[in-house]
């Protein structure tokens, strides 16, 4: 019998679409493999240095920083694995996990402005969201929390008193309660 579904130690391909729903399992999937990979891919610094700023031997790696480094090579394969050619060839030369997340979400994502714009955008289709004519309600509720969502991915949210408020306002008068 073929599982359909997604196996625990194999990360959800990324084929370049649905970028933020893509993100969310691989966090997942980061937290699942180890407590500290995320951590690792989040903020990098897997590298030991010395003093003065150099790149030490492996041979003088002590326990702990060996550790960090094997939690970036885990995670590292972990996206490697994730991304379809296309994708891995945007992030194959780069040494941490980091880099490779980072470049992904500047690709995906955008820059500071880009996301701004979009947020902009998002608000906007928020504040003004209505249930379309012959929509059901299921059709109406899962829009709506397409942008919710993506207003989420983006930092800002809103309480469910405000979703539900909205909701209730978004209805046309003869379903209103």
């Amino acid at each position: 019998m073929e599982n359909k579904g997604q196996a625990v130690n194999h990360p959800p391909l990324f084929k370049g679409t649905n970028y933020n729903y893509w993100k969310q399992r691989m966090i997942t999937f980061f937290d699942a493999c180890h407590i500290d990979m995320w951590d690792f891919v989040e903020h990098g610094n897997y590298i030991p240095l010395d003093d003065a700023g150099r790149e030490l031997p492996k041979a003088h790696w002590n326990e702990e920083q060996k550790h960090r480094f094997i939690l970036n090579s885990k995670a590292q394969n972990a996206l490697i694995c994730a991304l379809i050619e296309e994708e891995y060839t945007k992030v194959h030369n780069f040494k941490s996990a980091k880099q490779m997340w980072d470049t992904l979400a500047l690709t995906y994502e955008g820059s500071l402005e880009v996301k701004c714009n979009k947020l902009i955008l998002l608000v906007h289709k928020y504040e003004l969201f209505e249930m379309e004519e012959n929509e059901s309600i299921q059709t109406m509720f899962g829009r709506f929390q397409t942008i919710i969502n993506e207003l989420s991915f983006l930092g800002r949210t809103y309480d469910n008193f405000d979703h539900i408020d909205k909701l209730l306002r978004s209805l046309p008068r003869k379903r209103r309660p």
